[in-house]
């Protein structure tokens, strides 16, 4: 997916709201080089995806490096849990990229024009996220992705919750709130969810931790064809079907082909279950799970479009693949 100059200039306003700045990025980004010792500036381009952070790169004379800066939305503690967990998935050799120090270590504080930026920089992983490139996942990728996604869920820890408005388990209170803004057909669809959503009694399924958000903006694949796992912001303990319901619902979603996505996901399904087994009470809650997963795109993404003025590509992308996920499955 290619973005005309002015899409980005729009996108870079967008985002720099998002962590209340008005200053250059050209002098905030030689700034950072000097910090993190990552070599004479040269450039910077943002990357016009996700729904929080403001994430661009730099390029030095050392190379290209991700950035990101936490939106003002989240706390600093906000920001030191997201960057311990991903130090531990990193020392856990899960397929995520290196983080980089400065002198505070992996979370860098900096002040530029009066406003606290809460920043990290990893290392800039030489390729595509799977949405940006509009590349179809080969068969080697949903294993690849369903092995880490089961080694993320056989880790034993247990971050300090945070609260994600897209999670699937947090149907019931983000329905109250937003079904207001869903159009007349989608919360027809929408609205007996609910009872099926207590009938799971999601408390009595397996929980782990989990990544929460495995989906296409989330996963790098380089030019070499290695997979990377990016974002771990939302990362909770959840219930274990969550993640493989996030991934069934986009990366292992076909919007044109509903035989190839349940064939996707019964491969996927296949991988995973060579580290981890789900229970049967699990297999028989994956379905229900799956439509919900699809209803959270359609609520989240409307109320991101009617009233956060969200029009972006990516949000777009998730009410479409949403709603077409709700009536397949309808």
């Amino acid at each position: 997916m290619t973005y005309d100059p002015n899409y980005i200039n729009k996108m870079e306003k967008i985002f720099k709201k998002r962590i209340n700045y008005t200053g250059d990025l050209k002098n905030l980004s030689i700034k950072i080089a000097k910090d993190f010792k990552l070599g004479n500036y040269r450039a910077y381009k943002i990357i016009p995806i996700g729904y929080e952070d403001f994430n661009f790169f730099i390029k030095t004379t050392k190379g290209k490096f991700f950035v990101k800066i936490f939106s003002t939305q989240r706390t600093l503690n906000d920001a030191k849990r997201i960057v311990g967990i991903m130090s531990k998935m990193y020392d856990a050799q899960i397929a995520i990229p290196k983080l980089y120090k400065s002198d505070q270590g992996n979370l860098h504080l900096l002040k530029d024009k009066g406003v606290n930026l809460r920043i990290c920089v990893m290392s800039f992983i030489d390729g595509k996220d799977f949405f940006s490139s509009g590349n179809t996942i080969s068969n080697k990728d949903i294993n690849f992705i369903a092995y880490q996604a089961a080694l993320i869920n056989k880790l034993k820890i247990t971050p300090k919750k945070v609260y994600d408005s897209w999670a699937i388990s947090n149907f019931l209170p983000e329905f109250k709130k937003k079904n207001r803004y869903l159009d007349k057909d989608d919360l027809s669809l929408i609205k007996p969810l609910v009872a099926d959503f207590k009938n799971l009694k999601i408390k009595s399924l397996p929980h782990c931790f989990a990544h929460g958000d495995i989906i296409k903006t989330n996963i790098i694949k380089d030019k070499r064809g290695k997979i990377w796992l990016i974002d771990f912001s939302v990362a909770n303990k959840y219930p274990r079907i969550q993640e493989l319901a996030v991934l069934a619902c986009d990366v292992l979603f076909d919007s044109s082909n509903q035989v190839k996505s349940q064939q996707k996901l019964k491969q996927a399904l296949k991988e995973y279950q060579k580290t981890i087994t789900l229970t049967e009470k699990e297999k028989k809650s994956l379905p229900v799970y799956i439509k919900l997963a699809h209803a959270m795109h359609v609520l989240c993404a409307t109320y991101e479009k009617k009233v956060n003025n969200n029009n972006s590509k990516e949000n777009k992308y998730f009410l479409n693949i949403g709603r077409i996920g709700l009536r397949r499955l309808s």
